[in-house]
């Protein structure tokens, strides 16, 4: 059990106040103390004490994963309770049999919960409130998760309405806190390597541990916030039990963790992710990972996938009075600037226009007032290149030369337009034909 677990179920108590809570054996290390503080809010039974109870109705909150719940199945004796599910991991299948699955792709699962008591009319004491709150934030990196929706905004501030409190939702979510989450997160960061795969770039890190410690998500999720690389896959192995332990975090769709760690049993949401592996060596099944992610990560959008290939020119000959009215048409603030053979030999912009005006020389060839030292790039430049060199140089075009020929340009408005795909469930790199450009 979660934040966002107990955000849930402190919601489902009072959506179907005739229904008991059962907690689980396993609490996550970061939910526990919230949850040991608000015990009697919960009421919680365990599983073996639901044994000499005939079970009628069960609700299952995010998961609808068999595997998730078998802990409770074990001591349900009836054979054909009423079972209905609320979970927000839309990628994942329901395999628990004759459940009625009821799902939306919201950012916390805490939310959709929320949205029926709100639509209910329900009430919430400030406890209530706090509680389901923190799921929210959890779930959702404090509503700045690429997953979430409006209706997270929604259920948050009805939240707040009701009391809840941002100062103690703000304590529960401080999640390193133990002397050894501080120690593996120098660790990590002392080993940690950035690699280049498939145009992305990947932190990766391998520590050797003597047994687990409770909390490594949370570091992983520390370091994914220092370092910011496109993915981070951090390997423990477990020398106590030879286990190994793979946690994920991606800030791309395209980097898609449930499916990549299906693959040894593992799974969790497209951003989030981890498996656990009995049986393997360390050092072994680390250099095994690696070879997986590079023939198993999609490629990277690339400069082409999403470049203006219309391009709009104007030849450094004519003079900037002419210049001046055909961007004025073509409604572009800046445009590259090529010679009678085709070749990209400056750029103009708005900016050289103004002091041309000013010195009263608009009747002077482009040439003259162009800006000749152009960042320009090949069309395989990855996105997270191209935004580099947007803030290195202080520019809002990049010109996209070919064997010296002029194939194309990112401009702002294509990496903002692929910046907004990319929060989205559509495919990535679509290529942009529209010539519409912006400064």
């Amino acid at each position: 059990m979660d934040l966002d677990c107990l955000g849930s179920l402190i919601l489902v108590k009072k959506l179907f106040p005739d229904y008991t809570l059962v907690r689980s054996r396993i609490i996550h290390p970061v939910a526990y103390r919230l949850y040991h503080l608000y015990q009697d809010r919960f009421n919680c039974i365990n599983p073996k004490d639901v044994a000499e109870e005939r079970v009628e109705n069960i609700i299952i909150v995010d998961t609808s994963s068999s595997e998730r719940v078998k802990e409770y199945f074990s001591h349900i004796n009836n054979s054909y309770p009423k079972i209905r599910i609320y979970d927000h991991h839309v990628e994942g299948e329901c395999d628990i049999l004759g459940a009625e699955l009821f799902a939306a792709p919201w950012g916390s699962n805490t939310t959709f919960l929320g949205k029926l008591a709100m639509e209910k009319g329900l009430c919430l004491e400030t406890e209530e409130a706090t509680i389901a709150l923190t799921g929210i934030y959890a779930d959702t990196g404090r509503l700045s998760y690429e997953g979430v929706r409006r209706e997270d905004f929604e259920v948050a501030a009805w939240l707040l309405d009701q009391g809840a409190s941002l100062r103690l939702v703000k304590s529960f979510l401080e999640t390193i806190q133990e002397d050894d989450q501080i120690t593996a997160l120098n660790q990590l960061l002392l080993t940690a390597e950035k690699r280049n795969i498939q145009g992305h770039e990947v932190l990766l890190s391998y520590l050797e541990l003597e047994e687990n410690i409770p909390g490594l998500a949370a570091v992983v999720e520390k370091i994914m916030e220092i370092e910011n690389p496109d993915a981070y896959f951090a390997v423990f192995f477990i020398r106590k039990n030879k286990s190994i332990l793979v946690i994920g975090r991606s800030q791309k769709r395209r980097i898609d963790l449930h499916k990549l760690f299906a693959a040894y049993g593992g799974g969790g949401h497209q951003l989030a992710g981890s498996v656990k592996i009995s049986g393997r060596e360390g050092p072994g099944f680390f250099k095994e990972f690696l070879e997986y992610l590079e023939t198993s990560l999609v490629p990277a959008t690339r400069a082409a996938d999403i470049m203006s290939r219309k391009v709009f020119t104007v030849n450094e000959n004519v003079n900037l009075l002419e210049a001046s009215i055909y961007m004025e048409e073509v409604n572009h603030t800046g445009l590259p600037v090529l010679n009678d053979a085709g070749e990209l030999t400056g750029f103009l912009t708005l900016r050289e226009i103004m002091k041309g005006r000013r010195a009263s020389r608009m009747h002077c060839p482009v040439k003259a007032f162009m800006s000749k030292d152009v960042i320009n790039a090949d069309s395989s430049i990855t996105m997270r290149e191209v935004e580099r060199l947007f803030y290195k140089y202080h520019i809002g075009h990049l010109p996209i030369v070919e064997e010296g020929r002029l194939t194309g340009i990112v401009t702002r408005r294509d990496f903002l337009e692929y910046q907004k795909r990319r929060g989205r469930s559509a495919p990535e790199g679509n290529t942009q034909d529209t010539g519409k450009q912006d400064g």
